[in-house]
Formats: structure tokens, C-alpha cells, sequence
């Protein structure tokens, strides 16, 4: 079993295969993959996509369908997956005349600045509001914001949540693939209670030298629900079941697989893992040996010390 984890590892420096045992647990509880070799592919595959679409020219892209239900004079949340050629989708909109209020981590608030800088040029200012994602009083900022006629734009799988004024950081598990995940939703519960509209977008995979196509993923304009917690549990459900159908066609795009186990803990029947050699894999830290159980997250220190 050492020599195949030494074997498996040739081409990884120690941080690189570390952080591939966080990523080989993700998806095995989620896509159900126990084959190391078929993990270490979706992993090197998933690294080439990130490359590559962080290098993607933003200008080649376009929209499938018409954009009636965006309507700049009525903002409105706007949501997306760090999937596909996911900066497409707020520079799509920007560049056609939307202001967008994004609420963002304050450690990259400037390099997110500057990002639209170099998108926009002098006007981004004028199109582009950054607010601190973690700001107790978030809620009445970006309804003043919309007053101003402001989307929101909020990645729905991003490190840092804007559920923490409103749901106290409270996690909903919900079925996701073939396990489940635990998602914060506040930023669904701050539509509802702002009866603002609702729009999901992604990126679609597009071929080399084909235009990027941005899609409608889900889409909700009208109140039915008797209160917020039962529209959060509900429409974070049908968002997550669509987004299911792109992501397994394309699982490689989805770049929240290395982080997963740190945001959104995935879990799984332990039945559906059929050996514990599936389970337990190698790694090493500051010139320390550990065993890790992907089932459980939890790593080991030789000769068995929880560490």
C-alpha cells in the first residue's frame, strides 16, 4: 500500500499531493469515484481548466437567449457557480451597461478592484460597488445599493458566505450527486425578504475557438411561499439539482472541488464505500507521515495520535 501511495505520488510536491487528498475525498463521497487513478486524472484535468479559464480572453463570449428577465432599470440577484468559464458572467453583464454590487471577502477586494479596472477601464467605479461579505449590517447595505439600481452578483459556492447577519452561519444539508452537502444560503433569504427577483447563470464549457456561451440556469419572479426559511430550503434545492446536470457533464470545471471539505463538508452512506482501503491514503506534513480517512476528513498521525 506505501509503495502505490509513493507510485501515485511521482509528479506532486508534498503540497500538491496534500492537497489532492482533500480533493480525492470530495469526490468520492460526491461522484462516487474510488479509483485513485481516475481521482489523480479528474484532479490534473481540473487544474488544466482552471489555467485555462483564468486565461480566457472575456470578450469572447455571448448570451443564449434573450436577456428580458435581466432588466438593467430593475435590479435584482443575480446568481452564479465558480464553474465553467465563470468570470464570463459578471463581465458579461458590466460590459453591456449593468451595475453590479458584489459582496466579496475584504482580503480580495483589491485585487477584485483591479480586475474590473482592467475590464472597464475609469468607469468600473461607476458600474461596480464591493462590499464586505461579512459586514453584520450587509443586508441593509445592498438593499440600499439596489435602491441605486445595483444587481447583486454572488457566486452561491464561495468561501465566504453573505449568510452570516441573517442566519448566524447556520448550514442547510441539502442532496447533492450521490451524497449531499452543507450550503449557506442568506443570500437567497435576503432576496426573499427584499421580494427581489432571482436569476442563476453559468458559463458554459465551450470548445477552443468557439464563443463562450452564458445560460439561464433557474429563475424565480413571484412569491408563493409563506415565509423565507421554506423558499431558501426549497429554491437552494431546484438550484443545486440543476447545477447538477452541467457539472456532470463537465466535472473538471467545477473548481470548488479544492475546497469543498473546508466551506461545504460533503458526506455520503458509508455503505456506498466499498473497502477501507478506499478510505485511507497517505500524506506528509512538516516531515511528518499521516494517514487521512476521506470518509471522515480526519487525519492520524503515526502510530495513531489524532492530529
Amino acid at each position: 500500500m506505501q509503495f502505490t501511495w509513493k507510485a501515485a505520488m511521482n509528479g506532486y510536491t508534498e503540497k500538491d499531493w496534500r492537497d489532492f487528498v482533500f480533493f480525492s475525498a470530495n469526490v468520492q463521497h460526491l461522484l462516487g469515484i474510488h479509483q485513485l487513478d481516475i481521482q489523480q486524472n479528474l484532479h490534473r484535468a481540473a487544474i488544466n481548466f482552471s489555467r485555462r479559464q483564468a486565461e480566457t480572453d472575456a470578450t469572447k463570449f455571448q448570451f443564449e437567449g434573450k436577456t428580458y428577465w435581466i432588466s438593467p432599470e430593475c435590479a435584482q440577484f443575480i446568481l452564479s457557480f465558480h464553474f465553467g468559464y465563470y468570470r464570463a458572467v459578471p463581465a458579461f453583464l458590466v460590459q453591456r451597461g449593468y451595475k453590479l454590487c458584489i459582496p466579496v471577502a475584504k482580503e480580495v477586494m483589491l485585487q477584485q478592484s483591479q480586475h474590473y479596472a482592467a475590464l472597464l477601464g475609469d468607469r468600473w467605479q461607476k458600474q461596480v460597488v464591493f462590499l464586505d461579505a461579512e459586514d453584520p449590517y450587509l443586508f441593509f447595505k445592498l438593499r440600499q445599493q439596489m435602491d441605486l439600481g445595483f444587481h447583486i452578483f454572488c457566486y452561491l459556492d464561495g468561501g465566504v458566505s453573505t449568510a452570516k447577519d441573517l442566519q448566524a452561519q447556520k448550514l442547510s444539508e441539502i442532496p447533492f450527486l450521490n451524497g449531499s452537502i452543507k450550503i449557506k444560503h442568506g443570500i437567497l433569504h435576503m432576496a426573499f425578504l427584499l421580494q427581489k427577483n432571482i436569476t442563476v447563470l453559468i458559463a458554459k464549457i465551450a470548445a477552443e475557438n468557439e464563443p463562450i456561451v452564458i445560460c439561464e440556469l433557474s429563475h424565480w419572479f413571484e412569491n408563493w411561499f409563506p415565509n423565507g426559511r421554506q423558499f431558501t430550503d426549497y429554491f437552494s434545492r431546484v438550484i443545486y439539482e440543476d447545477f447538477e446536470e452541467a457539472l456532470l457533464e463537465y466535472p473538471e470545471a467545477w473548481e470548488a472541488w479544492f475546497y469543498l471539505h473546508k466551506i461545504m463538508s460533503p458526506s455520503s452512506d458509508v455503505a456506498t464505500w466499498p473497502a477501507k482501503t478506499s478510505r485511507i491514503i497517505s500524506f506528509s506534513i512538516k516531515e511528518k507521515q499521516l494517514l487521512f480517512d476521506k470518509f471522515t476528513y480526519l487525519s492520524y498521525l503515526l502510530p495513531g495520535t489524532i492530529f
